[in-house]
């Protein structure tokens, strides 16, 4: 429930601070058979892993929690040299967060003042907006051209006053990625105009595109780039919260004069080093997101519901029926997917990816609310 702030309490907070809206992440679970007296209820929302975390990182979780009472090292040393070891980077060209959304916060801390703009792509991952707002500075939206980021239109949006690019690759909500010869020619243009180029790769690892860019392959000849990744998703640690940056040193520096002390958790540490070197659980992951999203293309084709081609382990996709309306249904059914409507899109839906039976089970269930929707004359 929302609470209402008192009056005398809004003349005492930073105006901008009340213009943020409250991060909406996907409904849990345990939340939707609630509402609806189910059980046995899936979530495909917020794009996890469906196969959960890596089996070498649970075994060692349970080995590390009776360590639980004593603070990790703060620089988190050990998940740094393997992740430095697995990119052939320094140990100083990376920085740990609590999941890499805060490592956007501390960009925008040590780089954005009032009324400092900053470029992102429309329909996009919220906390860009968000860590934008939180220091005052000004988002700068830029359409999608064809669900895809538009970078030209993005290096065309640059000002004065630009400070921060935010950019995802592939982009969520849809799953569309650029090529090479656009990212190379954005970056050139931010890096002549003094511009921090933030690149978020949180699905990267999904990505079977040949022509698609990746961030270590620039960021030892561009001191203006960082690019993000993260735990939350192939390595399936999403509820433990790690993500990581990848940078030249100057910029690390930086960042960690605002990095909070302890920000990534003993167990997060120890469970991301592990899940890191679990390659098995890597390529099997993969193996079952390409087979789903085979399976789940071809069906929502078959239904004309307009899917739109993905990179990664989500599709977005246009229903022939009012979209919210076909959301509610499949909530209604134990099937939780996410209506775009807060990313600009409310005539499209977003489903993960999950296990063959899941996606049989959403299939089903989609074709019997379509059904009644279209009984019903929505």
């Amino acid at each position: 429930m929302k609470a209402e702030i008192p009056d005398w309490a809004k003349t005492r907070v930073m105006p901008h601070v009340l213009s943020i809206p409250v991060y909406v992440p996907g409904k849990p679970v345990a939340e939707v058979e609630r509402e609806f007296g189910i059980s046995d209820a899936i979530k495909l929302a917020s794009n996890e892993n469906p196969l959960g975390p890596s089996p070498l990182a649970m075994d060692t979780i349970s080995k590390t929690i009776a360590m639980a009472h004593i603070y990790p090292e703060s620089t988190s040393p050990e998940l740094r040299k393997s992740l430095a070891k697995r990119y052939d980077v320094e140990v100083n060209q990376i920085v740990l967060g609590n999941g890499s959304d805060e490592i956007m916060q501390m960009l925008a801390h040590v780089f954005l003042g009032t009324e400092d703009e900053v470029i992102m792509p429309e329909m996009s991952f919220s906390m860009y907006k968000i860590v934008t707002r939180l220091f005052g500075g000004k988002s700068v939206m830029v359409p999608l051209k064809e669900y895809h980021a538009d970078l030209k239109a993005m290096g065309a949006s640059i000002t004065p006053k630009t400070r921060i690019l935010f950019l995802s690759n592939p982009h969520s909500p849809t799953g569309t990625i650029f090529n090479r010869a656009d990212f190379e020619e954005l970056l050139d243009t931010t890096r002549k105009r003094g511009i921090i180029f933030v690149l978020d790769e949180a699905y990267r690892e999904y990505v079977e595109a040949p022509d698609c860019p990746s961030g270590i392959d620039y960021v030892d000849r561009s001191e203006h780039l960082i690019f993000l990744r993260t735990f939350s998703k192939i390595y399936g640690l999403a509820g433990l919260r790690v993500g990581y940056g990848i940078a030249q040193p100057w910029l690390i520096e930086l960042l960690n004069r605002v990095r909070l002390p302890f920000n990534v958790n003993l167990l997060a540490q120890e469970a991301a080093s592990a899940a890191l070197m679990d390659e098995d659980h890597i390529t099997r992951s993969c193996k079952v997101n390409l087979q789903g999203k085979e399976f789940l293309m071809q069906s929502l084709t078959n239904l004309d519901f307009d899917p739109i081609p993905t990179e990664s382990n989500f599709i977005a996709f246009r229903p022939d029926c009012d979209a919210e309306k076909l959301y509610l249904g499949l909530l209604r059914e134990g099937i939780i997917v996410r209506h775009l409507k807060s990313f600009g899109l409310p005539s499209h839906i977003r489903v993960t990816i999950g296990l063959e039976e899941q996606n049989v089970k959403f299939m089903a269930a989609l074709k019997k609310v379509a059904n009644e929707l279209a009984h019903a004359g929505s």
